[in-house]
């Protein structure tokens, strides 16, 4: 009887232990955290607006004199330049291997690229207007472009080397943000700024947010946009849903949230909260905010492709680039 006895006492016991790996094992993983912060480029000159794809940071550089555009391979920690010309170069963006800028060797804002694997520069649109503020996914480079006398929406294939109109509507368009076929922007039609979007494939045009307070800065990744958005009489950062329709607040602390960009289930933004400009993030899965980076320093254009941000820092008399990966909590 008492051999029973303590064989059942241990399967009750080897049961417990597995229930309990079970529910650890099934447990939803926490908030992220910054879990390695690491600098980028610390050159005495001005580094500043870095992007990012894959293991590659871009950004604007100041060490020749000039507002040249320089590059560093995480993986390696190789820093290389990637355009160095004379005339000024504005900020960059960056998809696989292609970088793409605004450049004024012309004697006015044209756009131009750069292939890291084969080392060619070429021109993409050189407009006797100006073009300003690309960005780029893949085969496809949006800018803003002034040729009908106001800023419009347009851009370019590369593959097919024909460039379209994506929005030409009256007021500006400006401050773009692409994610797979969905294109956003500011849109001032209305008098004010409004969010706009369109659809590459299908060709249709839509309203992301009409609210007569100024909405500024999308950015989107996959079916989610977030901006800045001045309806409580300051700026805070709103987001919405566009598979949904559902709009909702993601933070409208009493300070000011600016600049806020977005890549999957995470949001960064500029945040003022601290009487200095640091850097916050936002977990969408979790509802969670967190601090990235809130060092006694001046924060700027921070961004997000993954667990990796990067951003401007300047603790002394000169900006640099650093940047982080995320973990999160249980991983």
């Amino acid at each position: 009887m008492r051999d029973e006895r303590l064989k059942t006492l241990f399967l009750l016991l080897g049961v417990i232990v597995l229930l309990g790996l079970g529910v650890t094992a099934c447990q939803p993983k926490g908030p992220p955290y910054v879990k390695e912060k690491f600098p980028v480029c610390t050159h005495p000159a001005n580094q500043v607006y870095p992007a990012i794809s894959g293991q590659v940071v871009v950004w604007k550089d100041y060490r020749n004199g000039n507002w040249d555009i320089y590059g560093c391979d995480l993986d390696t920690a190789t820093e290389f330049p990637i355009c160095t010309h004379l005339a000024e170069q504005g900020r960059p963006a960056i998809s696989g291997e292609v970088v793409v800028w605004w450049d004024y060797r012309n004697g006015n804002w044209d756009i131009y690229g750069y292939d890291l694997d084969s080392g060619i520069e070429f021109p993409i649109c050189t407009e006797p207007s100006d073009q300003r503020k690309p960005v780029i996914l893949g085969d496809i480079v949006l800018y803003w472009d002034d040729r009908n006398g106001n800023w419009d929406i347009y851009g370019y294939d590369l593959d097919t080397g024909v460039e379209f109109s994506v929005c030409t509507e009256p007021g500006a368009q400006f401050n773009i943000s692409i994610s797979g076929d969905v294109v956003v922007w500011v849109d001032e039609r209305n008098g004010n700024m409004d969010i706009y979007g369109y659809n590459l494939s299908s060709g249709v045009g839509f309203p992301v947010c009409t609210n007569p307070a100024d909405q500024r800065v999308p950015a989107v990744s996959g079916n989610l946009v977030v901006w800045v958005d001045e309806r409580n009489g300051n700026m805070d950062i709103y987001g919405y849903d566009l598979s949904s329709g559902v709009e909702f607040t993601i933070c409208t602390n009493p300070a000011i949230q600016f600049v806020p960009t977005i890549s999957g289930d995470i949001v960064v933004y500029r945040d003022y909260r601290n009487q200095q400009w640091h850097v916050y993030g936002y977990d969408l899965a979790t509802d969670t905010e967190f601090p990235v980076s809130t060092i006694d320093a001046y924060h700027r254009t921070p961004t997000v492709l993954g667990n990796i941000v990067v951003w401007v820092e300047r603790t002394n008399s000169n900006r640099d680039i650093y940047g982080c990966r995320l973990g999160r909590r249980g991983e």
